[in-house]
């Protein structure tokens, strides 16, 4: 049977925060071996990544390893830290060939066997958009964030042998029970219009008029908080699934706005759109993001052991006015160890495709 154990230590020296972190996960294992340690570091180790790699392996040399330093911060149980020096570290005591650790220099570095994949990349050179076109083909769950620090070769990616400066780091579950959830950080506004005319990613024309025209009908018509919203972060959605018969939060895949084409009235989003999808507008919001977690969570299986979270750093203290949003309510509705980090870009299937994700939360939870 699998056992987890998870603990966030706040210390400036790596390997008196491994040190802390490991005796209370030895002492939550209660004599279980570890085969598989996931480690999340704040910014504070980029430079010590190395170190911290060489401290985790000292205390747990038998256990495979992934993670990476994460500069938006890292999260544990009830806690985020966003700011300050902190790692957090997730055992697992699990089955002979339950969990690989694997190196993803290219696409075709992808295991064609594998159904789920836990992918610590590097936004600054792993192919994604070949590495996800690839993952749907070959049928795998990606599940992971964008962890890449301030440019190139900002990248720590953490694994038994070394570190990687570049592409990713995965873990391969071959684990009954595992399961990808996504929650979006962004809710609707208006109503739902449909793709009547689109060039690449331009919105030429929803149902029938300028794209432009209908995005100033849907302001028009907001409250004067939904606007304010709207004017901070304004963000388009497409239905993930038509066959519904009507939609709500977390019934799209919401992409960034970017800005209007002067010339034809058309919307430049963060997608190609097809004509005939139904698109509605979204806004960044911690009272829908707050929803839309909780509904993805109040549908996991009560059977989960443990959770890896990627979070967009654009949430936490950016999103919501209480601290350690996302930890607590997940501590509040699994209560279960976890491991997590603040990323630039998050990477969940989300209606039977892979894809790169902002401002949701993304999660892996494991079986018991």
């Amino acid at each position: 049977m699998p056992r987890y154990a998870s603990h966030l230590a706040h210390h400036a020296d790596a390997n008196t925060a491994v040190a802390v972190a490991a005796d209370h996960i030895e002492l939550e294992l209660d004599g279980a071996s570890p085969t598989l340690i996931i480690v999340a570091a704040s910014d504070h180790f980029r430079d010590e990544a190395d170190a911290v790699r060489r401290a985790i392996r000292s205390r747990f040399p038998a256990a495979a390893l992934a993670g990476a330093v994460i500069p938006g911060g890292v999260i544990g149980v009830r806690e985020e830290t966003e700011r300050q020096p902190a790692i957090s570290l997730l055992a697992a005591s699990l089955p002979d060939g339950a969990a690989t650790v694997i190196e993803l220099a290219e696409p075709e570095d992808l295991p064609e066997d594998a159904e789920t994949l836990v992918v610590f990349a590097d936004p600054y050179s792993v192919q994604i958009e070949r590495m996800l076109d690839r993952a749907d083909r070959l049928g795998i769950d990606i599940v992971g964030g964008f962890t890449g620090g301030h440019g190139p070769g900002g990248a720590r990616l953490l694994h038994a042998d070394g570190l990687r400066t570049a592409g990713a780091v995965a873990i391969r579950f071959d684990l009954p029970g595992v399961a990808a959830h996504v929650s979006q950080g962004a809710r609707p506004i208006g109503g739902d219009l449909v793709v009547t005319a689109a060039d690449g990613n331009v919105v030429l024309e929803l149902a029938g008029k300028p794209a432009a025209e209908q995005l100033h009908s849907v302001l028009g018509a907001l409250s004067a908080e939904d606007l304010q919203l709207a004017r901070a972060g304004l963000m388009a959605g497409i239905v993930i699934d038509e066959n519904r018969p009507d939609y709500d939060v977390g019934d799209f895949l919401v992409r960034g706005l970017l800005g209007v084409a002067a010339e034809s009235g058309g919307l430049a989003i963060a997608a190609e759109p097809r004509v005939g999808q139904t698109f509605r507008f979204h806004v960044r919001d911690g009272d829908g993001a707050d929803q839309d977690l909780r509904r993805v969570l109040g549908a996991v299986t009560p059977a989960v052991g443990a959770a890896l979270v990627f979070a967009c750093n654009g949430r936490g203290r950016r999103m919501f006015e209480a601290p350690h949003h996302d930890a607590n309510v997940i501590a509040e509705l699994l209560d279960v160890p976890v491991v997590g980090g603040f990323c630039q870009g998050e990477l969940g299937p989300v209606g039977g495709a892979n894809h790169v994700h902002a401002f949701t939360a993304t999660m892996l939870t494991l079986p018991r």
